[in-house]
C-alpha cells in the first residue's frame, strides 16, 4: 500500500490558520509565578526579564526570598522570559502570551545551576554483568522490570506533545525539537574529568575473592562564544568516555565430572569437547548457591566519543533561529564469561535539529522546527565465538543452549543485526493571543526510513532440554539435542511510511482564578511499504486516530491553593520492530523446527529442493491492526504550607487500550493413536503445512491507578528536602506493556489471552518512596579570605528510595513430556500449582529463596496442550532499598566574576550502604538452580570523583 499523501494535512492547517490570524485586543496584564531548581528548591535573587518583541517592552522583576515574581502591567503581546542569577545557566522561555487585565498568567520557571544536580539519583549503579542491547527500548524495559516506573504527574493536558507513555517517564513518542534562546554576550565554558575506579568500590553480594581492576574515566569540555555581538553565539560541547577492565558475573559452567564428552562416536565426542572449551577452565566455587554456580571474570572495553554544536541566531529583532547538531560514536568490545556471551556493539546515532521562531505581530508568534536523526547500528558475533563453532555446519555457527543447567553459549537468535535508520520531522506551529485564549495550531510531519536486518534465527538455535528421560546436561554430553530452530533466505528489508498529526491548542484564561486548556490532535499513520516490494505488512493505514484532550486550573479565591485536572487521549504508534516481524513468512523466508537432529550434521534432515515438504513457522500481523491509545484522567491539589513546606496530593488512572501481542496458533494437539511426544508434535498440527502460526493482534488492555503524596521543604537554613510515596497498581489482560514495541510473551491457550493472563503487570511496584536531602554546613559563613574559601560552601546531599518489588511468573521451562503440554509452542509453560499458601510471596533473598519455591509444590505433568493452573505474576522479585550520598563544594577562583568562575569537587557513593538489589529467581521448573537466585541487579558501593572547572 502507497503512503497516505500529506497534502492533506497541510491543508487543514492552512484553513485554521486563516481563521486564527484575526487580529485580538486587550490591556496591560501581569505574569507571575516561581522560579526553582530541577530539585524543587525556591532561587531568590534572581533576575527575570520579559520583553515583548514587537513593541520592544520590557519589565524586569527581582525573585523574592521564597522564589515568587510578578512582571505587572503588560500590554497584550507575545512576551520572552529570560531568569539570570550568578551561578546558574540563563534560562529563555519564549512565547508566553499575555490578553487582558483581568488575566494573571503564571509562569512558574526552573533554572539549572552551573553545579552538577544538588541530589544525586535515586537509582542503582546497574551490574554490568546483565548486558542489554542499546537498541530500541530494551533499557527502558530492563528498567521497567528492574524497579518498576516512575510516576509523572501530568500538570497540564496539551495537544501539541504526543505523551504515550509520559506518565511512567518515559515518553515514548515524544520529539523534542531545538528550543531557541538569546545569543550569549560573554564567553563561558569548563572542563570537567569524572573518574571510577575499582580500588575504591565494594564487592557485589556474589563476588569471591577481590574485585578486579576496573576504570571508568569520563571527561570532556564546553565552550560558548559570542560571535555577532548580541545577534548570533556559538556553543560546543565534546565528551569521551573509556570504560575497560573486568566485569565479575555468575553463570551456570559444568562440573569437573561433566568436562568429558560420553558419546560412543569419537566425531561427536571431539565435537562436544571443543563446545566445552567455550565455558572457563575454573570449576564452579558457590556450591552454596548451586552445584554449577561459578562466579568468575571477564575483560570488557567501552569507548565512546560524543559531540555537539549550537548556533543561536537573532537576524533581526522579529526572528530568531536555532541550529543544534549531535554526533556519538559508540563502540563496545563485550564481556565473555562463557565465549561468545554477548555481542560486538558499534553505534553511530546522530541529529540535525532547527527551528525557526518569528514574530508576526505582537499577539502573532510563528514556529517551524525539523529535526533530522539517523542511526547506524552493528552488532556481531565475537571472533572467539565464530572460530568455537565453525564447525556445526550452520553458515557462522549457531547458539547453544542446555534448557538453563548450563550457561548457553552464543549471544541470542537475533544476531547479527545490522540497522540504519533515518527520520525526517517537520512541525510548524502558529500561536495567537485572542482575548483571554491563546490558540496554537500546529503540524508534525515525520518519514521514518528504516533498513534493517533482524535475524530470526538465521544462523540457527540447538536445543538441549530434559527429554529422552533424561536431563539437559547429560543429554549435551551424549551429543542428543532436542530440537533445531533454523532460518534460511534473506532476511534484510527497507521499509517506509509517514506518521502525520495535526492539532489545536486553546488555554482560556476564564478568570484570575480559573484557566481551561482545551485541546484535540489528529494522527494518521500510513502502512509501511517494502522498497523491494518483499515483503508486505499485512495491515492498512491507520487514520482514525483523534485524540481530544482537556485541562483545568483553579486558584481559589487568589490563595495558596491550586487544583488541577484532566482527561487526555494520548495515541501510541505501530512500530517498526513489530511491523518487520512480516518479513519472516514463507516462500522468502524459511524458518524451520527440526527435532531430534544429528549434532555431527544437523541439517542433514533438512530438504530445501523444490520438491521438498519443509514446513515453516509463519509470522503474520492482523489485518486490522492498529496503534494503541491511552485514556489518562488526572486529578491534584498542591498547598503551600508554613514552615517553607508544599504538599502535592493527586491521583491519576491510565486505561490502554489495543496493546498488541501474539496469538500462536496451529498448535499440536491430541490426536487418538498418536502419542504425545517431542517427536510426534508436527503430526499433531491441525494445518500440515505449516508449523506454529503466529498473529499480532490488538488483543491487551492495560490498567494503571496510582495515589500520590508529595512534600517539600524549600531551602531555609541550608536545609531543603522532598519527599514522595505513590500507591499504584498496574494490571494488563496480557503479558505486553507500552514500552514493548514488538509485543509480550503469548500465553498457554491460543486464543483466551484474558482467562490465561490477566494479572499484575510485570512492571507493578505498589509502593514507592523516595526521599532527597541537601544540606550545606554552616562553617565558614562568617568568615572571610582562605577559612570562607576552605571551610565554607561544603554540601551533603543524598536520594534514598524504597519500592516493592516487581511481579514474576513460574513456568515449566520445556515442552518436552513431563515438563509442558508438548504442543510444539517454544514459550515457556506454567504449571499446576499444588500449594496455594505461596501465592503473592516475595522472592527476595537466596537464603530464602528455595525455601518459598520448592520443587515439590508444583506439578510440572500438563495435559497434552492443556493449561497448568497458576496465575500470571503471581510472585515478587526483590524490591529496593537504596541510600545514594553526595558531598561537593564549589572554589570561586577569584576577581570580580569568581560568581561565574569556579572550580567544583564533588564525590559520589552509589549503593551507599551495600544493600543488593538481588536480580529475579529462577522461574523455570526443569532447570538444576530453580528457587535460586543466582546474580544482583545492582553493584557494591561504587565511589565516583567529579572535577569541574567553569569561567
Amino acid at each position: 500500500m502507497e503512503p497516505m499523501n500529506p497534502k492533506g494535512h497541510f491543508l487543514r492547517m492552512a484553513l485554521f490558520a486563516g481563521f486564527l490570524l484575526a487580529a485580538g485586543s486587550g490591556h496591560a496584564a501581569t505574569i507571575a509565578g516561581t522560579v526553582s531548581d530541577p530539585e524543587g528548591t525556591r532561587i531568590a535573587g534572581a533576575q527575570v526579564i520579559a520583553r515583548e518583541r514587537e513593541s520592544n517592552v520590557s519589565r524586569t522583576a527581582t525573585t523574592e526570598e521564597d522564589g515568587r515574581y510578578a512582571l505587572e502591567a503588560l500590554p497584550p503581546g507575545v512576551y520572552a522570559i529570560t531568569v539570570r542569577k550568578p551561578g546558574y545557566a540563563d534560562l529563555v522561555r519564549e512565547n508566553i502570551a499575555v490578553g487582558n487585565a483581568a488575566a494573571v498568567v503564571q509562569v512558574d520557571l526552573q533554572i539549572n545551576s552551573a553545579r552538577e544536580r544538588t541530589m544525586v539519583k535515586g537509582e542503582e549503579e546497574l551490574n554490568p554483568n546483565v548486558f542489554i542491547v542499546k537498541l530500541d527500548t530494551n533499557e527502558i524495559k530492563r528498567e521497567l522490570q528492574r524497579r518498576g516506573a516512575d510516576l509523572d504527574l501530568p500538570r497540564e493536558f496539551r495537544s501539541q506533545d504526543n505523551s504515550y507513555g509520559a506518565i511512567y517517564s518515559y515518553p515514548l513518542r515524544r520529539i523534542e525539537f531545538a528550543r531557541t534562546q538569546r545569543a550569549l554576550r560573554n564567553f563561558h565554558g569548563s572542563l570537567y574529568e569524572n573518574h571510577q575506579n575499582s580500588s575504591l568500590n565494594a564487592r557485589s553480594f556474589f563476588t569471591v575473592g577481590k574485585l578486579l581492576p576496573s576504570r571508568h574515566n569520563q571527561y570532556g569540555g564546553t565552550a560558548s562564544t559570542p560571535v555577532l555581538g548580541d545577534k548570533m553565539s556559538l556553543g560546543f560541547a565534546w565528551s569521551q568516555l573509556r570504560d575497560s577492565g573486568f566485569v565479575n558475573g555468575n553463570i551456570q559452567a559444568p562440573l569437573a565430572e561433566e568436562r568429558t564428552p560420553r558419546s560412543p562416536d569419537p566425531a561427536l565426542n571431539a565435537l562436544i569437547a571443543r563446545l566445552l572449551e567455550g565455558f572457563p577452565s575454573d570449576r564452579p566455587n558457590l556450591p552454596s548457591v548451586s552445584l554449577r554456580q561459578l562466579n568468575t571474570n571477564a575483560e570488557r572495553n567501552i569507548r565512546n566519543t560524543a559531540f555537539s554544536t549550537r548556533l543561536d541566531s537573532r537576524p533581526r529583532e522579529a526572528d530568531q533561529f536555532v541550529f543544534e547538531q549531535r554526533f556519538l560514536d559508540y563502540s563496545e568490545d563485550p564481556f565473555e564469561l562463557v565465549v561468545g556471551q554477548n555481542p560486538v556493539t558499534l553505534l553511530r546515532p546522530q541529529s540535525f535539529h532547527g527551528t525557526l521562531l518569528h514574530s508576526v505581530s505582537p499577539r502573532t508568534v510563528f514556529r517551524i522546527s525539523f529535526n533530522f536523526d539517523r542511526l547506524a547500528a552493528l552488532l556481531d558475533l565475537t571472533e572467539r565465538y565464530k572460530k568455537l563453532v565453525s564447525g556445526l555446519g550452520i553458515g557462522q555457527g549457531p547458539d547453544v543452549n542446555f534448557g538453563g543447567d548450563l550457561k548457553s553459549l552464543g549471544p541470542g537468535s537475533n544476531f547479527p543485526r545490522r540497522r540504519v535508520e533515518n527520520r525526517f520531522h517537520f512541525a510548524p506551529e502558529i500561536t495567537q493571543v485572542r482575548g483571554k485564549s491563546t490558540v496554537s495550531l500546529g503540524a508534525n510531519l515525520t518519514r521514518f526510513q528504516v533498513n534493517d536486518l533482524i535475524n530470526d534465527n538465521g544462523r540457527g538455535t540447538i536445543g538441549f532440554t530434559r527429554n529422552f528421560g533424561r536431563s539437559p546436561v547429560e543429554n549435551f554430553l551424549l551429543g542428543q539435542p532436542t530440537n533445531l530452530q533454523v532460518g534460511f533466505g534473506n532476511l534484510y528489508r527497507g521499509f517506509r511510511n509517514w506518521e502525520d498529526a495535526l492539532y489545536l491548542q486553546d488555554t482560556i484564561r476564564a478568570s484570575p482564578h480559573w484557566t481551561f486548556s482545551l485541546g484535540v490532535r489528529y494522527e494518521a499513520i500510513t502502512a509501511p511499504t517494502e522498497v523491494n516490494r518483499l515483503t508486505s505488512v499485512g495491515y492498512h493505514t491507520d487514520a482514525n486516530n483523534v485524540a481530544p484532550q482537556f485541562g483545568l486550573a483553579w486558584n481559589p479565591g487568589g490563595g495558596k491553593t491550586v487544583v488541577r485536572g484532566g482527561y487526555g487521549m494520548v495515541l501510541g504508534t505501530i512500530f517498526p520492530l513489530l511491523y518487520q516481524r512480516a518479513r519472516f513468512n514463507p516462500p522468502a523466508v524459511l524458518i524451520l523446527e527440526v527435532f531430534s537432529p544429528d549434532l555431527l550434521h544437523p541439517l542433514s534432515k533438512v530438504d530445501l529442493s523444490p520438491t521438498g515438504a519443509e514446513r515453516s513457522e509463519v509470522k503474520q500481523n492482523s489485518p486490522d491492526l492498529v496503534a494503541p491509545y491511552s485514556h489518562l484522567y488526572s486529578l491534584q491539589i498542591e498547598r503551600e504550607l508554613p514552615a517553607n513546606l508544599s504538599l502535592t496530593l493527586g491521583y491519576v488512572g491510565e486505561r490502554t487500550i489495543k496493546l498488541p501481542n501474539r496469538v500462536i496458533s496451529n498448535r499440536a494437539r491430541p490426536v487418538p493413536g498418536i502419542e504425545a511426544i517431542t517427536a510426534t508434535i508436527n503430526q499433531r498440527r491441525p494445518d500440515p503445512r505449516y508449523l506454529q502460526v503466529t498473529t499480532v493482534v490488538n488483543g491487551v488492555i492495560a490498567y494503571f491507578d496510582a495515589l500520590h503524596v508529595a512534600v517539600s521543604k524549600r531551602l531555609s537554613q541550608g536545609l531543603t528536602w522532598n519527599a514522595r510515596y505513590t500507591f499504584s497498581k498496574v494490571i494488563s489482560t496480557g503479558n505486553t506493556t507500552f514500552a514493548d514495541i514488538d509485543t509480550g510473551n503469548p500465553g498457554q491457550l491460543e486464543n483466551d489471552m484474558i482467562r490465561d493472563m490477566k494479572g499484575v503487570a510485570e512492571f507493578d511496584t505498589p509502593h514507592a518512596f523516595t526521599i532527597g536531602y541537601s544540606y550545606e554546613f554552616p562553617w565558614g559563613r562568617n568568615h572571610r579570605g582562605t577559612r570562607r574559601l576552605l571551610l565554607g560552601g561544603w554540601r551533603v546531599s543524598g536520594t534514598t528510595t524504597y519500592r516493592s518489588g516487581t511481579p514474576l511468573s513460574v513456568h515449566a521451562g520445556s515442552d518436552a513430556p513431563g515438563f509442558g503440554n508438548v504442543d510444539g509452542v517454544n514459550q515457556p509453560d506454567r504449571p499446576n500449582l499444588l500449594n496455594p499458601q505461596i501465592l503473592g510471596k516475595s522472592i527476595d533473598h537466596p537464603d530464602s529463596s528455595a525455601a518459598v519455591l520448592r520443587r515439590e509444590y508444583f506439578d510440572t505433568r500438563l495435559e497434552p496442550g492443556g493449561r497448568g493452573n497458576i496465575g500470571f505474576n503471581t510472585f515478587r522479585n526483590d524490591g529496593t532499598h537504596n541510600w545514594n550520598l553526595a558531598v561537593e563544594k564549589e572554589f570561586p577562583l577569584g576577581g570580580q566574576s569568581s560568581e561565574t568562575r569556579s572550580l567544583q569537587f564533588r564525590a559520589e557513593s552509589f549503593n551507599a550502604f551495600q544493600q543488593p538489589q538481588f536480580d529475579p529467581v529462577n522461574n523455570t521448573l526443569a532447570t538444576e538452580t530453580f528457587g535460586k537466585i543466582t546474580n544482583t541487579a545492582n553493584k557494591g558501593r561504587v565511589i565516583q570523583m567529579l572535577f569541574r572547572v567553569r569561567w
